[in-house]
């Protein structure tokens, strides 16, 4: 069972800062002694704000991922459950990318990962992010040579011929 967790820190401590100091801007407006702030636009613009954060939070949360490959089912699994489960016989195409793990406008990062695709017609332009999604036609997953090891061994084993992992 491999996981991403080093990866979706990032966004989980960014969302959780600003879930905190909106809640803490709440707090500050709602017990101020002023009758005027508890109605005031910017008491609107830290609800708004903290509600957008508490989603993202829950989104950064969901993309804790990990996989585990057991008699020939990759599983992608989140805290949330499981997002996805594929018969290793029906990945059609593997290749590695530079997938962004966070972004922040102009600010992006990026690390190795390797992408099992369901259809041959994925390209590496089509690569969302480093998070799996259920309705997305290919499984990513981070690199390390243990994970390619066991990706590769496994394909063997179940499907009898070798998986050619793309640079």
């Amino acid at each position: 069972m491999k996981t991403n967790i080093k990866y979706a820190v990032f966004d989980l401590l960014f969302y959780l800062m600003c879930v905190s100091l909106s809640l803490v801007g709440i707090i500050v407006l709602l017990t101020s002694d002023d009758k005027a702030s508890h109605f005031s636009w910017v008491t609107i613009v830290f609800s708004l704000f903290f509600l957008f954060s508490v989603i993202m939070l829950f989104v950064s949360i969901k993309n804790i991922q990990w996989f585990k490959i057991v008699d020939g089912l990759i599983t992608i699994y989140c805290p949330f459950g499981t997002i996805k489960q594929v018969r290793l016989d029906e990945i059609k195409k593997a290749f590695k990318d530079n997938a962004v793990i966070f972004q922040l406008k102009m600010l992006s990062i990026r690390r190795p990962h390797i992408v099992l695709c369901l259809k041959k017609s994925v390209a590496s332009k089509d690569i969302s992010g480093a998070y799996n999604g259920s309705k997305k036609p290919y499984i990513i997953i981070p690199h390390s040579l243990e994970a390619e090891y066991l990706l590769l061994t496994e394909y063997k084993k179940i499907c009898g011929e070798e998986l050619i992992i793309e640079e």
